[in-house]
């Protein structure tokens, strides 16, 4: 073969390989050739674990203006192509296919459902999990809500290995985020995940925006309220001036309409004053009834108002279940005795929260005023049965059979009947009147 014809043989053999190689790129990542290509950035990483020098985008810019059948962003019409080939990696390529894959986003603000912690596992230095928020760009004009916001996650291996960022603030300052863009086309169909598989994930890290205006900033001190059925909590919030904002905030709050007549939300002081680079904090106290709905996610909406200027915050709610517990009484809770005489009480035991087991009873007699001190002996008081079985949401009861000898001085007794189950333990008392007539 000639030199000519061997030029012309090897040619073709690398075209023909090249074709091939396209060929596979293609079968295995679909959508290439629609993504647009995005040179590396010029942005310095804020994270020392980080080498990569990071693009300058927007939540838009990722996730790109195509809806899917649910309304959330498609793969094809990203700005990026999401090529992290492991989640839990500590140390993500810069660039997938000569793409970039690091990402600065600035002025992005919370939503709700944030610091969700979730996705745990075991590492050799303990537990950790995903802190995961949901994040909206505030100048979006989209109308379609899904291509204005984004799902991001601080990664559990990132957290054992010690170069993760904190766990932002709830709060409705801004913020700017670095990270690496992600594509899990697993939640598709996921409400919370904005029905799209973008994500930043992981963040690297974070800082507050800076603006030339003057504003203030609510911040809530808990990533998520809790509050059981039947009891109080509270939570505290501070509002910041930002950017030398500096003036009265007027604050309200309110639950949905679901919960509205069974959960209660004020705020002490209902309004606050700042000073430019000042702060001042307010008690969020949360009242929920015995007969509040159950449930994880239900929603505390807190506003800041000052002249023209609301902000609003959007805190989740968990209602919960108290753990199983009894309660106990007595019935009647006084009487009136004659010494030699007796009298029968009722003593009820109702389980609570679904309770189930065996509760231990025991009385005891104590004088209740100087009279009764004096006597030489008191009033006898018994128990049948001395422990009772309650079956979860069910009841028992005992009688408590109270005395007074001959020689019990009249005067007033206290008779106290202590129940206990395991750790936990109540009292109940009835009052006896001993009397001559």
């Amino acid at each position: 073969m000639s030199r000519p014809q061997q030029t012309r043989f090897v040619t073709r053999a690398l075209v023909l390989v090249v074709i091939i190689g396209l060929g596979a790129l293609f079968a295995v990542h679909p959508y290439i050739a629609q993504g647009t290509t995005v040179p590396p950035g010029q942005l310095p990483s804020w994270n020392p674990a980080v080498p990569c020098t990071a693009v300058l985008t927007s939540i838009e810019g990722i996730i790109g203006s195509q809806p899917n059948a649910n309304g959330g962003a498609t793969y094809a019409g990203g700005g990026f192509i999401p090529g992290i080939p492991n989640k839990r990696s500590t140390s993500p390529p810069c660039t997938v296919n000569g793409n970039t894959t690091f990402v600065e986003v600035n002025g992005v603000q919370m939503l709700t459902l944030t610091n969700v912690f979730e996705d745990c596992a075991q590492y050799p230095n303990g537990n950790f999990c995903d802190t995961t928020s949901n994040f909206k760009d505030p100048k979006c004009t989209s109308s379609d809500v899904n291509l204005c916001q984004k799902h991001m996650e601080i990664d559990q291996a990132w957290k054992s290995a010690g170069i993760a960022p904190q766990n932002p603030p709830v709060t409705t300052q801004l913020f700017d985020i670095q990270g690496f863009v992600y594509w899990d086309d697993g939640h598709l169909n996921d409400s919370w995940h904005s029905y799209t598989g973008w994500e930043i994930h992981p963040i690297s890290a974070w800082r507050f925006s800076s603006s030339t205006t003057p504003d203030f900033g609510l911040t809530m001190n808990l990533n998520k309220l809790s509050v059981q059925q039947g009891s109080s909590s509270t939570a505290t919030v501070a509002v910041t001036s930002l950017d030398g904002f500096n003036g009265t905030v007027t604050l309200s709050t309110f639950v949905t309409s679901k919960i509205a007549n069974t959960t209660t939300v004020t705020l002490n002081p209902p309004s606050v004053s700042i000073t430019p680079g000042g702060s001042a904090t307010s008690i969020l106290t949360i009242q929920a009834s015995p007969s509040a709905p159950v449930y994880n996610y239900w929603t505390v909406t807190l506003k800041g108002t000052s002249g023209g200027v609301t902000h609003t915050l959007l805190v989740t709610l968990a209602i919960t279940r108290p753990p199983p517990d009894f309660n106990i009484s007595a019935s009647p809770a006084s009487t009136t005795l004659t010494p030699g005489s007796s009298r029968s009480v009722t003593i009820t035991l109702q389980s609570m929260y679904n309770f189930t087991g065996t509760v231990n009873l025991a009385a005891s007699v104590a004088p209740a005023d100087t009279t009764a001190s004096l006597s030489p002996v008191g009033p006898s008081a018994s128990l049948s049965p001395a422990s009772v079985s309650i079956a979860g949401n069910g009841s028992a009861t005992s009688t408590l059979s109270v005395s007074p000898s001959l020689l019990t001085t009249p005067g007033t007794y206290t008779v106290t009947i202590r129940a206990d189950s395991g750790t936990l333990s109540h009292s109940t008392t009835v009052t006896i009147t001993v009397s001559l007539m």
